[in-house]
């Protein structure tokens, strides 16, 4: 177990020295020459981001009684709501929105639903337990011998497990229409040694763990969707050859030197096409991050083209990703 341990750190460690490492550096002497870039027809005079403004409902638990017993509705809010901050979304308070849920209900039931009240938020959030299950099972003691004949024992045990469906529903604002829904389940599992074979408990820590995994399990799309967007301001290429973009993505809204961005053009029709990726330069300045493309992308990209944080998990995951400081 401790050469395995150890063998982990190595690797983590590793993965990241190489990411530190990848971080590209961007100094003044590689701004010295400006290019030429053509202009997006859509958004000829860039400036600033596109922040969306979010109220999340409370949960409604009301189809299952074993989420709505286990209280499961507040881990799933708290995930969603901090996997929205580290997007760099807005968050507003649910307190001052009590007409807005009551609209969306509506819409939700066939109605007219429309918002009429003061301009709180772009897009509201009702997310539903669709269900919740609890379960446990008593396995006997078994023992066995291995090729040296050394017997091994495993005591009797009792194993548990939870599931829980969720469906994450997106509502624009003021008017009412459901533009993306996410379904997810989440899992939880736990064991502990017992001579107990009716394995007692009441399961509602493990409901509640598998009530966040199911967030867990749909925050790269919810990061994706509700990402500011931020726009090319300038361009310029350097003495070493190297293509330089100056953005108006800050930290405030998530940007992280190392970080990986999508550069997508919008045409004046509104048809979007994405045209590659870039990373972010270190340092990332209060005015906007520098971002660093290729000869490829820099042929295709525009001034007032859009830029948006990558927030894809690596093969290690996303809890890897964040010890790492990768995400």
């Amino acid at each position: 177990m401790l050469r395995k341990t150890l063998t982990l750190g190595v690797v983590a460690a590793g993965l990241l020295a190489a990411g530190c490492a990848s971080t590209p550096k961007v100094t003044q002497e590689h701004l010295t020459n400006m290019m030429e870039l053509p202009v997006s027809e859509s958004n000829p005079a860039p400036r600033g981001a596109d922040v969306s403004k979010v109220v999340i409902f409370d949960i409604d638990t009301s189809k299952s009684g074993t989420a709505d017993k286990a209280q499961a509705g507040e881990p799933i809010r708290y995930a969603i709501d901090g996997y929205l901050n580290d997007a760099g979304a807005e968050m507003v308070d649910r307190a001052l929105a009590a007409q807005l849920k009551d609209e969306v209900e509506r819409a939700e039931m066939g109605g007219a639903g429309a918002y009429k009240g003061a301009p709180i938020a772009d897009y509201a959030i009702k997310t539903t337990v669709a269900q919740a299950s609890f379960g446990s099972s008593f396995s006997e003691a078994s023992s066995w011998v291995d090729d040296d004949g050394k017997r091994h024992t495993t005591p009797p045990k009792c194993s548990y497990a939870s599931k829980v469906d969720i469906s994450i529903d997106v509502y624009t604002v003021p008017e009412l229409t459901r533009v993306k829904s996410f379904r997810s389940q989440g899992s939880a599992s736990s064991s502990e040694e017992t001579r107990n074979s009716n394995c007692p408990a009441n399961g509602g820590n493990l409901v509640r763990a598998a009530a966040k995994d199911s967030v867990y399990e749909v925050q790269e799309e919810l990061k994706a969707f509700f990402s500011p967007t931020g726009y090319v301001l300038e361009g310029y290429e350097t003495s070493e050859g190297k293509f330089v973009l100056k953005t108006s993505l800050t930290a405030d809204l998530g940007a992280k030197a190392g970080g990986n961005v999508n550069l997508v053009n919008v045409t004046k029709d509104g048809d979007r096409y994405p045209i590659g990726k870039g990373r972010i330069g270190d340092p990332v300045v209060r005015s906007g991050a520098f971002v660093v493309v290729d000869d490829e992308v820099i042929s295709r990209v525009r001034i007032g083209d859009e830029v948006r944080i990558d927030h894809s998990c690596s093969f290690m995951g996303c809890n890897m990703d964040a010890v790492l400081g990768l995400n």
